[in-house]
Formats: C-alpha cells, sequence, structure tokens
C-alpha cells in the first residue's frame, strides 16, 4: 500500500514522464543508502589519499578514484575521452609535526622555557620552508601595510631577523566594501609576503587551522598557532591581549610591539614546485533536441588539507560533499536520459584559493548563459535539517526540491536569497562562481549534531552523520531530475525585499 502511494506521488511529481519510467525512478531512489554514500566518503577519508592535498599525487589518485566510479556508471567524461582538466599546482610535503618552543622573557628579565604540543596549541605551516628558526618576538596586528590607506602594522618596529605575530583579518570589518578596498592587502598569502619584505625570517600565524592556500617562500618558516598561547605571551608581560586586539579593531590603528620572547620554530617540509591537479567533471547528456544543450551543474571540492604530518582526513571537508553527488549520480545513472544535461563537478584547489572554480570560470565546458545553474554541497554531512541557498531567488528552481523534500525527504527545509551584494571574500566554490555570474546555489545541513572539526585531523569518518547523507543524496537525485525535466525553467531572478 505505501509503495502505491509513493508511485502515485511520483506521477503527480512528474507528470511529463511516462508510466513506466516512474517505476524506476521509486527503485533506484530506494537503492541509495546510508552505507553506501557513508562507505564513499570513508574511503576518501583513508591514508591512501594522504589528506588529498592539490597538486600532490595523493589528490591525483582521488581524482582518478572518483573518475573510475563515474566511468563504472557509464557516466560520459566531461572533457571527450576524459574526465579531467588538469592544471599545474605547487604544493609542500610535509614530513613531521615539526616543533615549536618558547623562551619566556617577564619584565624583570627572568626566563621560563615552554615547548608546545600539536595539535593543541599549534599547527605546521602548510607551506612552510624547510628548516629552524630561533629569534625575538613582534606583535605586528594584521601585518598589513597599505600605503593607499595610510596604514602600516611595520611602522615604528624592526622585525629583522626576527619572529613575527600575525592576527587574521584586516582593520575594518569584512563587510562587502571594506574587503574590496583591503583585498589586496589582506589576504594570508598577502600577509606572508609582507613579513618577508620586511626582514622577518619567521611567523606565528594566530589561527589554529591547517591552511594549504598560504605561498611559499623560501626560507620563510611558520607555524598556526592557538589563541591561548597568544594570550600567554602578552600575559608574561603584563599586557592585556584583549585590551590590545579591543584597540586594534576599534581604533583602526597598529598596535605593533616587541613582546621580547625568544620564539623556536621547526619544520620539516620540502616543496614541490611541478605538482598538478585535475577539475573532474562527467555528464548525463540531455536527450531533448530543445533542451539538451541546457545544463545542471552540481560540484563539491574533491580537495583537502593534506597532511602535515598528521593526516589530516577531510572527512566533512569536503568528502562528505563528493559522496553525496557521487551516490546521486550512480542512482541518475540507471534512468532514462533526462531532457537537459546534468553534469557532476568535481573540483580541485579550493583549499588553495578557490582556484578549480576560477579556472572553471575561465575556460568552462559548458556556456554560462546555457548553465540553468550551479548548485554547490560544501561540509554536508553532519546535522538534521536542510538548507538550499539561493533558493528563494530562484523558485521555479527550488520548487523540484520542495517537492521532492515534501513528498519523500521529510526534513526541516530552509532556504533563504542570493546575497549578490556580497562582494567579500568569497570562501566556497559557489561564492567564486556567484561572483563571475553563475546562478551559483548552494545545499548545506542544518541543525549540527556531532562536534565539528574544521582543518583539522580530526575531521575523520566517525564525525559524519550517514542518515543525513542519505537523505541529501536521495533529495539531489530527486530534485535534479526533475529539475532537468522540466518543460519549461523560469530563470527570472526574484530580488530580496528591503
Amino acid at each position: 500500500m505505501r509503495n502505491l502511494l509513493l508511485l502515485s506521488l511520483v506521477l503527480f511529481w512528474v507528470p511529463s514522464l511516462l508510466a513506466q519510467d516512474e517505476a524506476e525512478i521509486l527503485k533506484h531512489f530506494h537503492s541509495i543508502t546510508a552505507e553506501e554514500v557513508f562507505g564513499y566518503a570513508k574511503t576518501l577519508s583513508e591514508p591512501q589519499f594522504d589528506g588529498r592535498l592539490a597538486g600532490s599525487p595523493g589528490y591525483t589518485k582521488s581524482a582518478e578514484w572518483v573518475a573510475a566510479h563515474l566511468k563504472e556508471w557509464d557516466i560520459t567524461p566531461g572533457y571527450g575521452q576524459t574526465y579531467f582538466k588538469h592544471f599545474p599546482q605547487d604544493y609542500t610535503v610535509v614530513k613531521s609535526i615539526g616543533s615549536f618552543s618558547a623562551t619566556f622573557v617577564d619584565k624583570k628579565g627572568n626566563t621560563i622555557e615552554k615547548t608546545y604540543s600539536f595539535p593543541e596549541h599549534y599547527f605546521p605551516g602548510s607551506n612552510s620552508a624547510n628548516g629552524t628558526v630561533k629569534g625575538e618576538l613582534v606583535y605586528v596586528g594584521y601585518g598589513i601595510t597599505a600605503p593607499q590607506h595610510n596604514y602600516d602594522d611595520y611602522k615604528n618596529v624592526d622585525v629583522q631577523g626576527k619572529i613575527v605575530l600575525i592576527e587574521p583579518g584586516h582593520p575594518q570589518p569584512e563587510t562587502a566594501k571594506e574587503w574590496n578596498d583591503w583585498a589586496e592587502y589582506a589576504g594570508s598569502s598577502e600577509k606572508m609576503t609582507n613579513a618577508v619584505k620586511h626582514g622577518a625570517k619567521g611567523v606565528l600565524y594566530i589561527s589554529k587551522l591547517a591552511s594549504p592556500g598560504m605561498k611559499y617562500h623560501e626560507g620563510l618558516v611558520y607555524c598556526h598557532i592557538d589563541k591561548k598561547v597568544v594570550e600567554e605571551f602578552f600575559f608574561a608581560r603584563n599586557k592585556d591581549y584583549k585590551n590590545i586586539t579591543e584597540a586594534l579593531k576599534t581604533k583602526n590603528k597598529p598596535q605593533s610591539q616587541s613582546l621580547e620572547h625568544i620564539i623556536n620554530i621547526t619544520a620539516d617540509t620540502e616543496y614541490k614546485a611541478n605538482g598538478s591537479y585535475a577539475n573532474v567533471i562527467g555528464i548525463i547528456p540531455g536527450s531533448d533536441p530543445q533542451l539538451k544543450d541546457e545544463v545542471i551543474m552540481v560540484g563539491a571540492h574533491l580537495d583537502g588539507q593534506g597532511n602535515l604530518g598528521e593526516l589530516f582526513p577531510g572527512a566533512l571537508d569536503n568528502a562528505s560533499g563528493v559522496a553525496d553527488i557521487m551516490a546521486a549520480a550512480r542512482a541518475l545513472s540507471n534512468l532514462p536520459a533526462p531532457k537537459r544535461t546534468i553534469a557532476f563537478f568535481f573540483i580541485g584547489a579550493e583549499e588553495k584559493g578557490l582556484l578549480g572554480a576560477r579556472e572553471y570560470a575561465k575556460d568552462p565546458l559548458f556556456p554560462k548563459e546555457k548553465t540553468i545553474c550551479y548548485i554547490n554541497l560544501d561540509m554536508v554531512g553532519n546535522g538534521t535539517g536542510l538548507y538550499f541557498g539561493g533558493g528563494s531567488s530562484f523558485p521555479d528552481i527550488y520548487k523540484h526540491f520542495e517537492t521532492a523534500n515534501t513528498n519523500y525527504i521529510h526534513r526541516p527545509l530552509k532556504t533563504r536569497y542570493l546575497n549578490r551584494s556580497y562582494k567579500g571574500r568569497p570562501r566556497t566554490d559557489g561564492m567564486a562562481l556567484l561572483q563571475e555570474g553563475y546562478r551559483a546555489l548552494s545545499v548545506h545541513c542544518t541543525d549540527r549534531v556531532k562536534k565539528l572539526y574544521y582543518h583539522h585531523p580530526a575531521d575523520t569518518p566517525e564525525t559524519l552523520v550517514p542518515e543525513i547523507m542519505e537523505d541529501v543524496s536521495k533529495w539531489l537525485y530527486l530534485g535534479l531530475y526533475s529539475l532537468a525535466n522540466a518543460d519549461s525553467i523560469d530563470l527570472n531572478e526574484v530580488m530580496e525585499e528591503n
């Protein structure tokens, strides 16, 4: 009786399809399981892929693994005879966790030594030079020199041959206008370059995250540290770190100063200038003579943070998004060809600075005007609810996913308008493509039920929720197929009311 009810819902939901095809939709809907989706994410998190760092052999192996599944499912290669489009990419092999220690000097000149531990206190720099540096610690606030804004964190401090302590961010809140004004100075790579220009030989970056996007500089050794360590540095000098950072933010004036402590950083690395990564695209070609050139793209970044002397599995970020799409792709590959083309996009070098998405925008496989939408999945594997970002702006796209959830998935579902006015630092492939003029929508989970480990070695498969991953895949499967078979799609954008 239940199956008859489900079948009748499908018949109502996609009236343009033949009745004999509806049983196939239902059959392959049920073929998607939590075990399948979790299995893909678990495999991608294994040591054999070494954290999937863009440029490295581990990433290439993961791209080949995904492509092998697409081939097994008879999903057509996006680039003629191949699924891959390759790009050069340097990377750094981090051979061990290295070390980080300090000799504290108090106001009376007394000293005490302390050795810090990974991962509690610090992470090695993903693109640190090899070797050991030792020197006096100088706090340089945001580490920015911006003549056009009459701002210089290095003014009145000498950092030649020393180790600088740098904050993330910039002197203004990261709203749209301010980020554009400060973008050429405020990125972490730009700050590292500025430190080198001022003669620093080492950097302590106040952000304990794996960050593969920082630029490599020969001879510059660095690591990422926890704010609790920074508080110790100031406390030992009888200074209040909170007050100093508050002044930095509210007065928008440099607070740079020598802290006099002696810092020792060791990095065990090997720089590789000639690596490469690939974007991976597979397609299910459309069958309708008038609509087959229209494309619906769904994508997720395949790369991760790599290995910093300890594996960063990248299970939630973003093996989860890749796995969700893979299960939906397998199920869709068994159905009659839809009217429009569906493209599955596994993106490289997101963690390097959204490079794969930007490269695609420069030389797209499908014309932008023929791309109905791009749907981005990032960290979609922990929660109990669903989120479809941008759905309010394109209700004729969103309705297919809303109906799929209402009839089959039964999860709390939220949506919002696209933030076209946002000109801040883009942090996802979807945002990068949105800024390039694509209808870039996004899928997330809401109401997280397990602890989040962001860019952390504890981002393991155990942090995933297989049940939500199954439902995301089923939801994509139904929504994509319904959208691809729509007789027409109204792409007029609905703007958010003020």
